[in-house]
């Protein structure tokens, strides 16, 4: 009997249907959750997913699941010890939307050098002079921090390299590196006139930029957050910028996503958001589908995934 795989319908079309190729069932839904899967398929054998957070009583319910592949690199959504007790595969896709991402933190830090959302609000409003008064700093000569070095911190490292900046690095590993210095945490948040965070979210790195962190940075810092928003102390992170102890931040991540309405970081003039997007774009799509659906094809094709992020009781 042919093996049925859910997965994202944007996945199956940017992977221009891959698995149907490879012969296996495809059945496509919107974003996938544990509602619409069970409604799809509860005998599927893989699914793909993207951000949705999957329970863990879930694996119950679906006798025949083999593998979930996440369409991106962060798997928090996902118990992935449990999973592994269930027998059932987690991967991920490293290096898929690295260059997207790391695009996004530069831009990111540009728009807060340059204080150009405060400028496009007040041309927006009908003040075309309201700008010339609200000056931004050049980049070149500015400090930048890139906390965690993985492949989109490497990304950042490398692009900023020719801005004239000056790197420093914080990681748990020395990777070998032309584009930065590492130092310790401390140093990192006192010295940086930006800091870059691009950190899985983990037990041991939740809320592991708090009130303390934040106390080290200069009044004149900012914060980028492309992340996780588990990382980020975010009530901390409202005081520090509300009292102007922070002089800015970019986040793309929250605490609680969808972010709602009545979230305070949304009332302040000193930060610019988006809504988990940093990755958004054709061609990391591309690669983020393309890699989940071959980790899945490897699966059920009774092949040890190339990127594992468990390792099942089989």
């Amino acid at each position: 009997m042919t093996e049925k795989i859910i997965m994202p319908a944007v996945a199956d079309e940017l992977t221009e249907h891959y698995l149907t190729k490879q012969g296996f069932e495809v059945l496509t839904v919107d974003n996938p959750d544990e509602e619409n899967i069970l409604a799809t398929a509860p005998d599927a054998a893989a699914v793909m997913m993207i951000s949705n957070k999957i329970p863990n009583s879930m694996y119950d319910k679906m006798p025949n699941l083999k593998v979930l592949a996440r369409r991106g690199v962060g798997y928090d959504n996902i118990d992935v010890n449990f999973a592994a007790k269930k027998g059932i595969w987690v991967t991920n896709t490293p290096g898929a939307n690295a260059v997207s991402v790391a695009e996004a933190a530069v831009l990111d830090i540009m728009l807060l050098a340059r204080k150009f959302d405060p400028i496009s609000k007040k041309l927006r409003a009908g003040d075309w002079t309201g700008g010339y008064h609200i000056m931004g700093h050049d980049l070149i000569g500015a400090t930048v921090g890139i906390v965690g070095f993985g492949h989109i911190g490497q990304a950042v490292a490398k692009i900023l390299s020719s801005f004239g900046v000056k790197i420093l690095i914080y990681n748990r590993t020395h990777y070998e590196t032309d584009y930065g210095e590492y130092v310790d945490w401390d140093t990192l948040f006192k010295t940086a006139d930006f800091v870059s965070l691009h950190l899985a979210a983990v037990p041991e790195t939740k809320e592991i930029v708090n009130a303390q962190t934040l106390a080290l940075m200069k009044p004149t810092a900012s914060l980028i957050n492309l992340a996780r928003g588990a990382i980020v102390d975010e009530g901390a992170l409202v005081d520090a910028l509300k009292s102007k102890k922070l002089a800015g931040a970019a986040l793309d991540v929250y605490q609680h996503e969808p972010i709602t309405a009545d979230n305070p970081l949304l009332a302040l003039d000193n930060v610019f958001v988006t809504p988990h997007v940093g990755s958004n774009t054709v061609e990391s799509n591309q690669r983020m589908a393309m890699g989940a659906v071959k980790m899945i094809e490897q699966v059920l094709r009774g092949q040890t995934p190339q990127w594992a992020v468990n390792e099942p009781k089989l």
